[in-house]
């Protein structure tokens, strides 16, 4: 793309894990010189213990460094985060929120643990008895199906509200994005403010 000047013209994006950004960060320059404007990555806890569950491979000590050496290089850096966990409490969704307010990514997308059809989870889920919600329309990471050992499914909706609430809530992150360098980011955050995110992700549910 460099070498035959296509670089200008052409951004894209691509999914990435943690470790893979810290292991190619001397790369990083290149791909955002390249047109790389955007990067997402499965951070997904902050415990090692549930992404070890998850067959994640990755550890939550790297995030932090990878959001920042995408932030270094002028590339947007999305993260998507998982609660809902079936251990999950206040407390250790409260956990969730605080690890992702100190990574501090450009955009955070949360999802519930949802179970779908032909997956280990959804059969486990479906033999244990978990599975409270059997309308498919809400199998979409957004509705709580399914409660944890601790949390109601509204408790745990309610807390997924909560956790969208503690990142895009903080006006300095607000105001960051919206006058940001980072076209992509600025672009972002500013329709997120005109769509109003905060209460229509409240009306979905």
């Amino acid at each position: 793309l460099i070498k035959r000047g296509l670089s200008e013209d052409i951004t894209w994006f691509m999914q990435a894990r943690s470790d893979d950004i810290i292991r190619n960060q001397e790369n990083l320059p290149k791909m955002r010189k390249a047109g790389n404007y955007w990067i997402m990555a499965g951070l997904e806890r902050h415990d090692d213990k549930a992404l070890q569950n998850y067959n994640k491979g990755i550890k939550s000590s790297d995030a932090k460094l990878s959001m920042d050496l995408l932030k270094e290089n002028d590339i947007f850096s999305q993260a998507t985060l998982i609660t809902g966990d079936r251990n999950d409490d206040h407390e250790s969704i409260q956990g969730l929120r605080d690890f992702v307010n100190l990574v501090d990514p450009d955009l955070a997308i949360f999802m519930i643990l949802t179970p779908f059809p032909g997956t280990q989870l959804y059969e486990t889920a479906q033999g244990q008895g978990w599975l409270e919600d059997d309308n498919w329309a809400n199998y979409d990471m957004v509705h709580a199906v399914m409660p944890t050992e601790h949390l109601s499914r509204a408790e745990v909706q309610e807390e997924l509200y909560q956790c969208y609430r503690s990142f895009y809530g903080s006006m300095r992150r607000r105001f960051s994005g919206i006058f940001s360098r980072n076209k992509f980011k600025r672009q972002t955050y500013r329709y997120m403010a005109g769509q109003g995110l905060l209460q229509a992700l409240r009306e979905l549910y």
